[in-house]
Formats: structure tokens, C-alpha cells, sequence
């Protein structure tokens, strides 16, 4: 018997964000639709049917309840939770009855990954690997690019230091003067009276 739910869970790791996003093809009409997260999210989980439009659902730990009266595909997209252990690696968990396709960026460095690999295949922008259904844990390092862009940056900033002194030291001899001013002109009306 053909399963009336398929599913393909992407995870993204990068630098910047982490992305989960969860595409869902229901072939027969249910009422409601149980998916499970892979990984327990860390903000809002948002819910689209197939013309982008959010859903309304229910979230119960890490299962997603939808209501899905017929036919169609759905979309669950969120941020994942990722912790940072003592030494500063970062530490993803992931728990997942589908196969899961792990997309990690150029500057995402693993130090650790499960042993359920079943693809691995590089790409411009980094490495993808499928894994097996299962539990297990991915630890993982960000990496610094220095750039030529980020040298000219610095090279600026430090031109720009000496030009914002001057700026500063200006404001403060404009207000010693007008303070010096205003003394003057309190020292001259207590004279008249």
C-alpha cells in the first residue's frame, strides 16, 4: 500500500541562520495530519499550503497537527533550535522518522556527524548529505572568511577615528565657549542691578 504522506525535510546550516523547512505531499483526503519535527524549533513555526498561503495548526512538542480536508502539499518552515555546548560548538539535534537532506554552507565546519550517511554530493555553496531516518547529534563550528572587503573596512574605520576626534574636540571648544559666554553674560547683569 502506497503511504498517503510524503515527506522531505531539508536542513539548512549557515553562518548567519539555520533554516528547517519540511515539504509535505498528502495524496488522500484526511482530516488532520500528523508531522513530526525533526528539530525542536526555536521561534514561530510557519504552516503554507501549495499557493503560499499560511494554515492554521497545532503544535504539541514537536509534532505538527494539520487540518487537511483534501489533496495537496504543504509547506512547514522554522528556525531550529541549536545549542552551544562549554567549548563554543555549536550542537544540532535532530530526531527524525524521514530521511532528512543536511545543506551545510562553505563556512559551517563539522566536528562531529552520525554514522547514518546515505549521500553525500558537494555543491557551490557547501556540502549536502542524506541521512537515514534516526537520532542523532551534529556538532558543527562556524568558520571566519577574512576578505579583501573586510581589510578595506577595517582601513577605513581607522582613517575615519582621527576626522571623529576632530569633531569632538570642535563640540567641546563650542560649548566651553558658549559656557564661558553665558558666565560673562551673568557676570554683567548682577553688575547692573
Amino acid at each position: 500500500m502506497v503511504s498517503p504522506l510524503a515527506i522531505i525535510v531539508f536542513i539548512y546550516l549557515m553562518k548567519n541562520a539555520s533554516l528547517v523547512i519540511i515539504n509535505a505531499s498528502i495524496t488522500q483526503a484526511t482530516p488532520l495530519v500528523n508531522i513530526t519535527l525533526p528539530v525542536t524549533p526555536l521561534g514561530p513555526v510557519t504552516v503554507l499550503n501549495s499557493s503560499g498561503y499560511a494554515i492554521p495548526y497545532y503544535i504539541s512538542n514537536n509534532e505538527v497537527i494539520i487540518p487537511m480536508p483534501g489533496p495537496g502539499n504543504i509547506t512547514i518552515e522554522y528556525t531550529p533550535y541549536i545549542g552551544i555546548l562549554s567549548n563554543g560548538t555549536l550542537q544540532l539535534v535532530v530526531s527524525s522518522n524521514y530521511e532528512v537532506n543536511l545543506q551545510m554552507a562553505n563556512d559551517v565546519l563539522p566536528t562531529s556527524i552520525p554514522n547514518n550517511i546515505e549521500g553525500f554530493q558537494k555543491t557551490n555553496s557547501g556540502v549536502t548529505l542524506t541521512l537515514a531516518p534516526g537520532n542523532y547529534v551534529i556538532n558543527f563550528i562556524t568558520t571566519a572568511q577574512t576578505t579583501q572587503q573586510a581589510i578595506n573596512q577595517r582601513s577605513a574605520t581607522m582613517i575615519r577615528k582621527p576626522t571623529s576626534s576632530y569633531v569632538l574636540l570642535y563640540y567641546t571648544v563650542l560649548i566651553i565657549a558658549v559656557v564661558v559666554l553665558a558666565i560673562i553674560a551673568l557676570m554683567i547683569i548682577r553688575e547692573r542691578k
